[in-house]
């Protein structure tokens, strides 16, 4: 096992790197901001096709109930984008000014702009700071990790980041822990139909088509940071979709050390199935709304869990 060194707990707080992520890997936690557990989630974009027009919104500004409904109401499929790089500059240079290093975690690249937007911002910065940045040994560092994730499973990582920071633990060493929890951490959804997944891009319509007409309910993984349907766990029920997420844990090796449900729009599937992971879990297993970055593109009554493993 590799060791990694901790500083002084009585370091300064301006000294810590300040933890980014995006809403693609957002916790949503009711009643609570996102950025009081440390981590500066920057928005994306969604679009609702409204009036014969597309209108832009932060997805941060609307709540679940306005999202689904507006989802609902829309026309077309809302569009989302992760061409944020003005936001994440932002939050980069705020840092620099408060003399911090960043850490940049951000939903996987194989489905979004978001960690091109990240590098950018860093390039834009570098360049904004020539006297930082092109020493050998420079005292500030940006750090951007593709969590190769997607909703929770992301936000583990960044609140993981988050908790090593105010252990004291240097920047290069939380990077290096992030890097090797990506691999030990996952995430698996049912959704109750293709329509959206397809429609957004992420399937090819041609296993939608042939999904819907047998009226199977997909069971999608990220693999290597890439959604993957299952083929071997398609289900035809809620039933069963519950059952095979119950699975998922209980037949995974290694010690589970955190786990959470998530869902979306579907508060009372995801109970259920949180008292059916009680029984395989004795810790806290917590409920999370996905959000509209994923709400988009798995559509209402999505259910799911994400785990990381020690």
């Amino acid at each position: 096992m590799m060791c990694y060194a901790r500083v002084n707990h009585s370091m300064n707080t301006e000294n810590k790197p300040q933890i980014v992520s995006d809403t693609g890997c957002f916790i949503r936690r009711e009643g609570i901001a996102p950025n009081e557990y440390g981590v500066n989630y920057a928005p994306l974009n969604i679009s609702f096709f409204e009036n014969g027009d597309w209108v832009s919104y932060e997805d941060t500004d609307l709540s679940p109930e306005e999202f689904y409904s507006k989802m609902r109401a829309s026309e077309k499929l809302p569009k989302t984008s992760g061409a944020i790089t003005g936001k994440l500059i932002n939050l980069y240079d705020s840092a620099i000014n408060k003399d911090q290093s960043t850490i940049s975690i951000h939903i996987t690249s194989k489905h979004s702009a978001v960690y091109n937007s990240a590098t950018l911002a860093k390039s834009i910065i570098q360049e904004k700071y020539p006297q930082i940045f092109n020493k050998k040994k420079p005292h500030l560092y940006i750090e951007v990790i593709d969590s190769k994730q997607i909703s929770i499973a992301g936000g583990f990582l960044a609140e993981q980041a988050v908790s090593l920071a105010n252990e004291g633990y240097p920047i290069k060493d939380i990077c290096k822990i992030i890097l090797e929890t990506i691999p030990k951490t996952e995430i698996f959804t049912t959704l109750n139909s293709f329509e959206n997944v397809v429609k957004g891009g992420r399937l090819p319509a041609a296993i939608g088509a042939i999904g819907d007409k047998l009226q199977i309910k997909p069971f999608i993984a990220i693999v290597d940071g890439e959604m993957k349907i299952i083929k071997r766990s398609l289900t035809r029920t809620n039933k069963n979709a519950h059952k095979e997420l119950v699975k998922r844990v209980e037949n995974t090796q290694g010690d589970i050390i955190k786990l959470a449900v998530v869902h979306t729009n579907d508060l009372s599937g995801a109970l259920e199935l949180q008292k059916s992971l009680s029984q395989l879990y004795s810790g806290v297993i917590d409920i999370f709304e996905a959000g509209p970055a994923l709400g988009v593109h798995a559509g209402e009554g999505g259910l799911g869990i994400a785990f990381q493993k020690a």
